[in-house]
């Protein structure tokens, strides 16, 4: 059925790489067209960002996150050995990406995409160019997972206006790989040690400031004001050239439609304080490729069930850490500069109403047989978009009745249904604790 409808994805980063090997797995014919990263850049994921890559097929970039770094944290007057993460630099992430799409034999192209997708006729079409040589492709539909460098520049709703200023060092050798993170006058900076002499240092800061600073002679000028010393700048040598890339929280307006799709940072990106960038990619790769299938493959109504799905998910996520950035900023309370007053306002309070009424059942988008469908779900307090699933084990039938009938009664219930479904002793506590936090079971 999928076999003959070509899809096209533009990004070969962990968005775009994850979604190729998930719309090849439901039979599309897929192409990624992708451009190497024009800088060095490093970055620190956690476990659950691992165990993400291996869930959704890429092993071999998996396996690039191997030793992790002890991660200090000297913020807001407080100093803490936080935890590990996995320092990574991205270009040699992006080389294993293209290895695992390689292995399932995708189709690559590396090339330049010239400006944005056009959807006016009835299949979608993108020009790109290798060398000075222009193409022009269509196809049934578009992937866009070009990340921050999408060029929708003035289709998004966007927060205060953060740059990260980054640049490569060479360091005498350590014993260990070490991060850190601080919060200084005029922004926060992360370091890294990652081995084999080399470094890395990266100022996050107002767009005012970023504006100032053209090269790293002008960076070590603003850090020697922040007041603070740093243990990357004790004896190193710069390596290459400093790089500029905005690093603020933004949603694009749209997002999906019939034609095409937006994924990770060209969908929405949030600031990189908040740690979750990564695994934000990974959540709508996660459920695109069933999006797309729907779109492809069902009837218009279903389709707007599944483009409502898909839109609804990416502003949740967005919502959701954007609000961990803000409580990470307004940890800080020494400094009342531009820059800490603007992020630790905004985003606003959102009225909550719909919490009051909760848990209770509704009809709501889920993934089931590759498909968006509509499906009952238990929507909570912490589950706003609703749960059908608990692990593997389908939760309706046993939602229903706890909420339906006395805590006695529930419970015996309870333990009937999980003997029944054979689930292990382990899983049986798990999910005892998830519904009375969940106050289903009550």
């Amino acid at each position: 059925m999928n076999q003959n409808k070509k899809i096209l994805i533009l990004g070969a980063g962990i968005a775009g790489c994850s979604t190729a090997i998930g719309l090849k797995k439901l039979g599309f014919d897929v192409t990624v067209i992708y451009k190497k990263r024009p800088f060095t850049a490093y970055e620190g994921f956690s476990e659950k960002t691992k165990e993400g890559l291996v869930s959704q097929g890429c092993i071999n970039a998996s396996e690039l996150l191997e030793k992790q770094s002890l991660r200090n944290s000297n913020w807001a007057s407080k100093a803490d050995k936080v935890n590990y993460e996995y320092v990574v630099n991205r270009a040699k992430l992006d080389e294993k990406l293209l290895t695992d799409l390689k292995q399932k034999n995708i189709k690559i192209i590396e090339a330049k995409v010239v400006g944005s997708i056009d959807c006016l006729d009835e299949k979608p079409k993108i020009v790109y160019k290798i060398d000075e040589e222009r193409f022009e492709i269509k196809a049934d539909f578009i992937v866009d997972a070009r990340g921050r460098f999408t060029p929708y520049k003035d289709e998004y709703i966007c927060g205060p206006k953060s740059f990260s200023i980054l640049q490569e060092l060479e360091l005498e050798n350590m014993k260990e790989n070490k991060t850190s993170i601080d919060s200084v006058k005029d922004g926060w900076i992360w370091q890294a040690y990652v081995g084999d002499k080399k470094g890395y240092i990266q100022f996050s800061c107002d767009e005012e400031l970023a504006n100032k600073i053209n090269d790293f002679s002008d960076l070590l000028k603003v850090l020697e004001t922040q007041d603070i010393k740093l243990w990357s700048l004790n004896k190193f040598k710069a390596v290459g050239k400093l790089v500029k890339r905005d690093s603020f929280c933004k949603i694009h307006k749209e997002i999906i439609n019939s034609k095409m799709i937006l994924i990770g940072d060209s969908a929405s990106s949030v600031d990189p304080l908040s740690g979750n960038g990564a695994f934000q990619a990974m959540s709508m790769s996660s459920i695109a490729p069933f999006v797309i299938n729907t779109i492809l493959n069902k009837s218009e109504a279903e389709q707007k069930v599944a483009i409502d799905f898909y839109k609804s998910r990416v502003e949740f996520i967005f919502d959701k850490f954007t609000k961990v950035g803000k409580e990470f900023y307004l940890l800080e309370k020494r400094f009342n500069s531009d820059f800490w007053q603007k992020r630790q306002s905004w985003p606003e309070e959102k009225n909550n109403d719909a919490s009051i009424n909760l848990p209770k059942i509704e009809k709501r988008a889920v993934v089931k047989d590759g498909f968006i469908n509509s499906s009952e779900v238990v929507i909570t307090k912490d589950n706003p978009l609703g749960a059908c699933y608990f692990g593997n084990v389908e939760i309706i039938q046993l939602a229903k009745y706890c909420l339906e009938n006395s805590f006695e009664e529930s419970l015996d219930y309870f333990d009937i249904f999980c003997k029944e479904k054979m689930i292990s002793m382990k899983l049986y506590n798990s999910l005892k604790r998830w519904f009375i936090s969940q106050e289903i079971l009550l």
